[in-house]
């Protein structure tokens, strides 16, 4: 079953007669939005806007597209990095498709305080997975202080704000989908760009992900004439399988997929690398649902999917898509989550980079 979304994709890399009658109308729209981007980039470039400074170390995380670069895996990474090294962490998200509209607290000892409908699915999923603080909130400049007057931290991590200029920041890591470089480089809505390639130059350290082979990732780099910034290389790896009881989640092998029938469900931006995972464990993929990003599951999405894997050993979908699909019931041990955790290269050299910012407060980036 495929929803709206591969639409937009045939629309972003004109397939077929409507994705290109797509595009042409979206063309005259996205050229406005790069004129708006460019103005203002340009503004605070010229500090004529200026961002807000807070005395604590602030780690802006985010990419250049609408998604599927490995972002969230790698958020996760780093903070369980630095909280390893004993640093203060906090994680803050925006809380897209949340309706709540402050600061709110999602979790703070691996637990979900708030919900996917108050916080949207990737905070709480964050929560679930991150024993620190996690926060989320659009006013990321208000959750900031928060972060560092209520829970005293030290390092926070922006989850995707390489464009979120209003609050300052220490280091800026932009990660880069090595896959993008066949596709279209057109802005939204006529391409999966928020921002030109010239934005690099803003960034401090670039990962560049998903790449199928080392020499992918490095062409890619080379592709894009990357010079005098630090420059890792990322994946993700499926490690785990999650099942929900009672909302308590638990670790399962991933063999346990071996030679089973399953469905899969999503609602993320890119599913065919969730595809892939999954037959890479020997599963046999027997239908799928695919959602748009960030979907909403309602009681007759739960029906839908509940009448189509009768004949499966396991319907399985994603992390943030279990933390909206686990308050629905299913066949004892029938819903799982594949867990996907970021791999990188010269974790030590990274590592040893980002120590090297965090020594002391210093000087933050002027115009950021």
């Amino acid at each position: 079953m495929i929803f709206p979304q591969r639409l937009v994709q045939k629309i972003w890399t004109r397939q077929g007669f409507f994705g290109v009658l797509g595009w042409l109308a979206a063309v005259p729209l996205s050229i406005l939005f790069s004129a708006g981007v460019r103005i203002r980039n340009f503004l605070y470039e010229k500090g004529i806007l200026r961002s807000e400074q807070i005395p604590l170390h602030i780690i802006s995380i985010g990419n250049l597209t609408v998604g599927g670069t490995g972002k969230t895996p790698f958020v996760l990474w780093l903070a369980r990095l630095l909280h390893a090294q004993h640093h203060r962490v906090a994680i803050l998200s925006r809380g897209y498709k949340g309706q709540n509209k402050g600061v709110t607290t999602v979790g703070t000892v691996g637990r979900a305080q708030a919900t996917p409908e108050e916080v949207g699915d990737e905070a709480v999923m964050l929560a679930r997975t991150f024993s620190g603080v996690v926060l989320a909130g659009r006013d990321r400049v208000r959750a900031a202080r928060l972060a560092q007057g209520t829970y005293g931290v030290e390092v926070l991590i922006l989850d995707d704000g390489f464009q979120y200029r209003r609050l300052g920041r220490s280091l800026d890591i932009l990660l880069l989908d090595a896959q993008q470089r066949e596709t279209t480089r057109w802005l939204l809505p006529a391409g999966p760009f928020r921002e030109p390639s010239t934005a690099i130059r803003r960034a401090d350290l670039v990962v560049v992900t998903k790449g199928e082979t080392v020499q992918a990732q490095q062409d890619y780099a080379a592709s894009l004439h990357i010079r005098e910034k630090p420059l890792f290389f990322a994946n993700p790896c499926p490690t785990a399988l999650i099942h929900s009881t009672h909302g308590e989640w638990q670790e399962l092998p991933l063999f346990l997929l071996a030679h089973k029938k399953v469905m899969t469900v999503s609602g993320v931006a890119t599913p065919d690398l969730f595809h892939r995972f999954i037959r890479e464990a020997d599963a046999e993929i027997i239908d799928m649902m695919v959602f748009p990003d960030h979907h909403v599951y309602t009681e007759r999405d739960w029906q839908t999917i509940v009448s189509a894997s009768r004949v499966c050993d396991f319907v399985v979908t994603t992390e943030k898509d279990l933390v909206k699909l686990e308050k629905f019931p299913f066949a004892t041990d029938k819903l799982v989550a594949l867990r996907i955790d970021m791999e990188v290269d010269d974790a030590e050299q990274f590592l040893a980079f980002i120590e090297s910012q965090l020594k002391g407060i210093g000087e933050r980036k002027d115009g950021e």
